[in-house]
């Protein structure tokens, strides 16, 4: 990624070295070079078409360079038209397919963690969290399985929960520490009957990871922090009174908004 302008501090440099950035494969392959000077540490986006499309050499170089500059590395798996917990068998074959090909680069890679969307929505399942949570676990349980020699952490993200008690019912049946929660406060903002801040109190436990990005409560706008309507302040401070230190990660969608989320994002994580 090559940001519109130049990081304006070291400040702001060092902020970059501390948090990771949401960036697809794609991206990150056209601007390897300056992505490595700059410090930035990628959260590697990878969807079903540069998946069934990614030569095994390729992806070896590009970690083989991240690795000799010591990058920290985290992954976000595809989602888009996948459901770990569907009911119809087929697509939750092909989920678990794509799932296994992130799986398949960790060895390369060897991200931190790799952040996975759980598919719940009330309004398909019709509230039947039971039904949801059987047939996550048949996805989630060999998973695990797999992750736990690969040393790689999965974390599963907050979408269209209402509550954190959805995800709480996963974690807790599933009773490992290679899985756990990434909370993400522009999901939180949108679907979430109650604030962050309860995210963090029931969720704390299993937090892994953060996704940071702003909203104005209407749609995923993947703004800068600081410039929606969410109250960072209350969630940095609800992390620290639960002492808790999750992997940060930014996600902005533009290249320009990397460094107006670098700056709303400052005041809670200091350099």
């Amino acid at each position: 990624m090559k940001p519109s302008s130049p990081i304006p501090s070291e400040g702001l440099a060092q902020l970059l070295r501390q948090v990771q950035v949401n960036i697809p494969f794609g991206m990150l392959c056209k601007n390897l070079d300056s992505i490595i000077i700059s410090g930035l540490q990628p959260e590697i986006y990878f969807n079903g078409e540069v998946l069934d499309h990614l030569e095994g050499q390729k992806a070896q170089r590009v970690a083989e360079k991240l690795r000799q500059k010591g990058t920290a590395i985290t992954f976000h798996a595809p989602f888009m038209d996948l459901n770990p917990g569907a009911v119809d068998e087929k697509i939750r074959e092909v989920t678990v397919f794509r799932f296994r090909q992130v799986m398949d680069l960790v060895p390369w890679f060897q991200p931190r963690t790799i952040v996975f969307h759980p598919g719940y929505d009330r309004f398909c399942y019709d509230g039947d969290v039971d039904l949801w949570l059987e047939k996550s676990l048949l996805t989630w349980r060999p998973l695990v399985e797999q992750a736990i020699p690969l040393g790689v952490r999965l974390a599963i993200e907050n979408v269209f929960e209402e509550n954190p008690s959805i995800l709480k019912r996963l974690f807790t049946a599933l009773d490992t520490p290679a899985i756990g929660y990434c909370l993400d406060a522009g999901h939180g903002h949108l679907f979430s009957e109650v604030p962050l801040e309860a995210w963090v109190e029931d969720l704390g436990p299993w937090l892994i990871e953060t996704h940071l990005h702003d909203n104005l409560g209407s749609r995923d706008e993947h703004l800068p922090i600081g410039h929606g309507k969410i109250d960072f302040k209350a969630l940095f401070g609800a992390l620290g009174r639960k002492g808790l230190k999750p992997i940060h990660t930014i996600e902005p969608h533009q290249v320009e908004h990397l460094v107006p989320t670098l700056e709303g994002l400052a005041p809670f994580l200091k350099p």
